[in-house]
């Protein structure tokens, strides 16, 4: 299968990390044409040489989110439509944990179009988009080309999220095309993913005064939870979620204890977490946090992490 992958960079300090370097090494396995788009200020030799010696690196400035990496990308192929699948993905997340051929291979029998690691119906049923594939049908259609034509530069996180990630699936289902994901969640999932989901909504940072906030819990309790943070320790499942996000380990976003989880990792998986505790705090000052977000791992009592944590 003739594979071109576009992976979007950015590091505050210029450099590329070791994980992410582990990432352009495991796409190398399978992928025709790989580019790094870089937003970052790479100067160093040895770190351009790091890359180059991996993948084309494409530079430009720090605006528009990764999205302006992919369509930047996307846009610099001229034979875009002759690929049997076409990959856009960032450096956001550790992985893969398993070979990108066995999740190629499985997403190759299932009826999608397009496809994801992950979905979830926050806000609408969309591909989370850190990692999306396209076959060139998709690729070909003029709803997937107006998508990329009509992309505006945005640098304000939020929107990013509403017009283009939520978009991007929403103009792929209006093209008449089906998505998916690789990862599906059981019956054990989702229940386990509930019950965090209302640990969040009542451990959340206080977002309003504490009436307001009180009167909004059952509503935050009954949202669609988000699997890269809700359900992370499925990666220790044999890698069953085939990646874990930087920003669960970072933010620890549903409190569950993202320092277990890392440690957990780090013994499941040593060779694709070397380096990641190094890089977190490497990188600490360069990303403050955000609203309703921890900075740091949460500190669970005994019930709580017996029953809710990660890898409980």
């Amino acid at each position: 299968m003739r594979t071109l992958v576009v992976m979007a960079h950015y590091d505050p300090h210029g450099l590329v990390a070791p994980h992410v370097l582990r990432q352009l090494d495991a796409w190398n396995e399978v992928a025709d044409r790989l580019m790094l788009v870089s937003a970052a200020d790479i100067t160093d030799p040895d770190v351009v040489a790091s890359v180059t010696e991996r993948a084309e690196l494409v530079r430009r400035d720090n605006e528009g989110y990764d999205f302006y990496s992919y369509k930047l990308g996307l846009g610099s192929v001229t034979d875009l439509e002759s690929y049997d699948l076409v990959v856009i993905c960032n450096d956001s997340y550790i992985g893969p944990l398993v070979p990108w051929s066995t999740v190629i291979d499985a997403m190759s029998h299932r009826q999608v179009d397009a496809w994801g690691l992950t979905e979830t119906m926050r806000r609408r049923r969309h591909v989370q988009s850190y990692f999306y594939a396209f076959r060139p049908w998709v690729v070909a259609s003029r709803g997937f080309r107006r998508f990329w034509d009509d992309m505006q530069v945005v640098s304000d996180r939020t929107k990013v999220i509403r017009v283009y990630e939520l978009g991007l699936s929403r103009a792929i289902l209006e093209a008449g095309f089906e998505i998916g994901s690789y990862y599906t969640e059981s019956e054990h999932d989702r229940r386990l993913a509930r019950a965090r989901q209302v640990w969040w909504a009542v451990h959340r940072a206080p977002l309003r005064p504490k009436g307001k906030r009180l009167s909004s819990l059952p509503r935050f309790a009954r949202e669609p939870w988000n699997p890269m943070s809700a359900l992370a320790d499925v990666a220790l499942d044999g890698g069953r979620l085939p990646v874990v996000k930087i920003d669960t380990l970072r933010y620890d976003p549903y409190r569950l204890g993202s320092g277990l989880l890392l440690d957990a990792c780090e013994r499941a998986y040593p060779r694709q977490f070397a380096g990641v505790r190094e890089f977190l705090e490497r990188t600490t000052t360069a990303y403050p946090g955000r609203e309703g977000e921890l900075v740091g791992p949460a500190r669970l009592g005994f019930p709580a992490r017996r029953l809710l944590g990660y890898a409980s």
